[in-house]
Order: C-alpha cells, then structure tokens, then sequence
C-alpha cells in the first residue's frame, strides 16, 4: 500500500562567497533523510536557485524571478553570511535579504507554521584583499537588524562545522513545526510508495550500531588526544630543560661563541620540529574520529528523542554523562595546549633555524585548537538539544 509521507522544504538563500556551504548541504540534507527522515516518516526538500530555478527574463528584476521560481511554501529558511552581502535588488540592499524579509514576513503572520535559521561565518579569508569594507559593513548591519526582529542567528568558522550545526538544528526546528500539526496543503497530498520508503530504511542504523560506533569513534580520538598530550609534555620538558642549560652557560659568565650558540639554537629547532611531526598524523585522527562519533552520538539523540518514551531516563542520562566527559576533556585539553602556544610564541627570535621550527609548531598547535574549538561547540550544541 503507497505511504504517506510528510515532506518538508527548506530554502537556503546566501551570497557566492559561501559556495562550499550550499554544495554541502546535499550531502547533509541526504544524511538527514537516511537517518531523521526515515524515522519519522518525513523527506526534507532542499530548495536553492541552482537546482529550482530556470533561465528567464523578467520585467523587475532577476531576484523576482528566483522568488517565483523558489515560492513560498517551504518550512524552513536557512541564511548565511559571511564577507560579502550580495547584489543589490529592487527591493533591498541584496537577494539574499529580499529572501529573508519574504520568509520574515510569512512568520509574522503565521508563527508557527515557518522557522528561520541564519548562520554568520567568523573566519578570517585567505586574503585581505577578498575584504571589501562596505559589504562587510552591510553585513554587520544587517546582523544588528536581526537582533532587533528577535532573530537568534548562530556563528560557525568552517563549513564541516556548519554541517554539525545543522545536522543538529534542522530535526531540532521541524519537530517544533511538526508539534503544531500545520502542513501546507501540498504536503498533505505528498506521497511516497513503500518501495521508496525501503530505500530510506535501508542504510538505518540502530541503537546498538551507533553505540558501537560512538564507542569505537571515540575511543580513537581519545587516544589521539592522549598521544597529542604525551608529546606536548615532552616537548614542553624538553625546553625546559633547553633553558636550563642557557641558563646554565650564562651564569657561569661563559664568553659563548656565536657557533656554540648556533649550536644550541639548532638543537633547541630539532627538538620542536620532532614535535610537530609527533602530531601531526595524530590531529586529522583526532577529528576525523570526533567527527563519526559526533555523527553517530548526534543520531542516537534524535532517536531518542523521537522514538523512545520517557521512561528512559537511565539511557538519556547515561548519554548525557558522555557529552558532559568529552566537553571536560575538551576544554582541559584545550586549556594547556593554549597555555604551551602562549611560551612558544613568547621564545626571543634568536636565530632563523629555531624562528622557523618555532613558527611550525605554532602553525600545528593553532589548528589543533581551532579544532578542538569546533569539537566543543558542536558537543555543547548536542547537549543543549538533549535538554531542551
């Protein structure tokens, strides 16, 4: 018998300077149906110009063009910024604004038919010249105003954090929508036959899979996280001991000639590039696992949220107990890492071998950062949708 499933669209609407994150929101968005979709009976719609929209001429001006083409019935709007506001319409100061006041004005007049997510990237472009002052003072504008419409927009540095973030937020807004029961009318004549619906249930993982998973994921990327620990300790007893014997030499009031001094210096520069070659292999190991176990422990929420009762509150707080472990070790982690870039980054640029190890190790334990950075705020996202 054909089953009825309830789609819901989302439309994303942003400026060309964030391409890499509207491509991947397809593989997000495919994500969601094998897993949130598929046990709630429902199939997200990703609305975009590039795949609803068609050439056209218009008599006002294009982005009227991609309004019509796009429409209005979809559930969910999902905005970003980052360096750039857009082209200017008609109407306002871009299209990407002129979307948001198309979906703005349908939540004020119905509420609880329409959620609107909008997200503003914080890092910095490869280039200065990729700055163009007046759109990015648009832009900071345009963030002041949303404040003042009620708007809670969220901030991300990277697009695999924005995959977290939404692969978090969208099942978080639309089972809202779903509680109140509005479906527009097209989504209730929407039907899918079964065969299609053994095709989202075919790659479904169950609790168990993803308490192995959550297992396995983080089991490794704590292990990279200890070996990342153990070889910042040694580095850091390494150059104390490198400053003892400075200090040493000085104190016994040696004349120390240039070559003893290069001589030490070189040492000293051995000894950081061995670091940094330590960890390396270790910080892509160190996310990449995070990643699946964020992935999968994301998915065990959601399941457990919408498929099991209350009365599993042993379960919910034994998962609770694991993001509150990985957001301690996190932030411990992230503390003393922190504390050894700050006396790197404070040693005297005293010759060019040890200023280049010096800036190498600076460049590794900055990414490790920025990464363990990204890791907390996505497990933090995690435990504030489990406590909603």
């Amino acid at each position: 018998m054909p089953q009825s499933i309830n789609k819901y669209k989302i439309l994303v609407a942003s400026p060309s300077d964030v391409l890499d994150e509207r491509e991947s929101m397809d593989e997000v968005f495919s994500e969601l149906d094998k897993t949130y979709g598929s046990r709630n009976n429902l199939v997200l719609e990703l609305i975009k110009w590039e795949t609803n929209t068609a050439p056209a001429i218009s008599e006002t001006d294009i982005q009227d063009l991609i309004d019509k083409d796009v429409g209005s019935d979809y559930d969910l709007f999902i905005g970003i910024l980052w360096k750039k506001f857009g082209t200017p319409t008609k109407k306002f100061g871009s299209g990407t604004e002129q979307e948001f006041q198309n979906a703005y004005t349908r939540f004020k007049k119905k509420p609880k038919a329409l959620q609107i997510l909008f997200y503003f990237k914080t890092s910095t472009p490869l280039s200065l010249s990729d700055i163009e002052p007046s759109e990015l003072e648009k832009v900071n504008k345009f963030k002041k105003e949303l404040g003042k419409k009620n708007v809670y927009y969220w901030e991300y540095n990277n697009t695999e954090e924005l995959q977290k973030f939404l692969r978090i937020h969208i099942p978080q807004r639309i089972d809202e929508l779903r509680k109140t029961n509005i479906i527009s009318e097209s989504n209730k004549k929407e039907t899918k036959q079964a065969i299609i619906e053994e095709e989202l249930y075919e790659e479904e993982l169950g609790i168990i899979d993803y308490q192995e998973l959550i297992e396995e994921s983080f089991g490794d990327s704590t292990q990279a996280l200890l070996r990342i620990s153990e070889s910042t300790e040694w580095i850091g007893n390494e150059i104390n001991k490198k400053t003892d014997e400075i200090q040493s030499l000085t104190a016994k009031k040696l004349d120390i000639s240039k070559k003893v001094a290069r001589d030490f210096f070189r040492r000293t520069a051995e000894v950081m590039n061995d670091f940094a070659k330590r960890i390396e292999p270790d910080i892509p190991i160190f996310m990449n696992s995070f990643e699946k176990g964020i992935d999968a422990l994301s998915n065990l929420v959601t399941l457990y949220c919408s498929d099991i009762d209350n009365t599993q509150d042993a379960v919910i707080q034994e998962i609770t107990d694991l993001i509150i472990g990985l957001l301690s070790s996190i932030k411990v982690a992230e503390e003393g890492i922190e504390s050894f870039l700050e006396s790197i980054k404070t040693l005297p640029r005293m010759e060019k071998q040890l200023n280049k190890a010096r800036r190498n190790v600076a460049i590794k334990i900055e990414e490790f950062l920025n990464k363990l950075k990204i890791s907390y705020s996505i497990a933090n996202e995690l435990y504030k949708n489990l406590h909603k």
